[in-house]
């Protein structure tokens, strides 16, 4: 990865300020452990991941940008920017996120659009505690890929 000096210190800050906040997030999120919530802590769970997404793709928005900055289609280019960090870029960057996430983060991905933008619809409470489930059980993947990305920011 060639990357200038200061332009990888600020990046790695960007992720690392971006895990922080991810890591704040979601001891707010653990404690809804069942499908059958009331609709205030359904709106909440809802919010929370819809938080947790904007983080995720504030880094891979930075990435991108720091490195490749070529999005194609304005109107999938979340959907695009996602594809991009499971792709090795030879000379130019390594992949930022392993296969094993991909399923998920497109979930969320799908979810975080309906939240935002869907004003006619209600939280279906299984589905929520489902994606949910499964942010908790893959967290730790998606979380650290970030992270070995980072380190690898740090000039020699």
């Amino acid at each position: 990865m060639k990357i200038e000096p200061t332009a990888a210190l600020a990046l790695k800050a960007v992720i690392e300020n971006d895990l922080r906040l991810i890591e704040e997030m979601n001891p707010r999120l653990d404690g809804f452990a069942g499908p059958e919530v009331n609709e205030r802590d359904l709106a909440t769970v809802g919010y929370g991941l819809h938080n947790l997404y904007n983080a995720l793709e504030n880094s891979f928005d930075q990435i991108s940008r720091t490195f490749e900055n070529h999005i194609v289609d304005t109107a999938r280019w979340h959907r695009e920017l996602l594809a991009k960090m499971f792709l090795d870029i030879p000379t130019v960057r390594a992949a930022v996120l392993s296969g094993a996430g991909r399923s998920l983060l497109h979930e969320m991905l799908r979810f975080r659009h309906l939240f935002r933008h869907g004003y006619d619809f209600e939280l279906d409470a299984a589905k929520l505690h489902a994606l949910l489930t499964r942010w908790q059980r893959g967290r730790e993947g998606v979380t650290n890929d970030l992270r070995i990305f980072a380190a690898r920011l740090t000039p020699p």
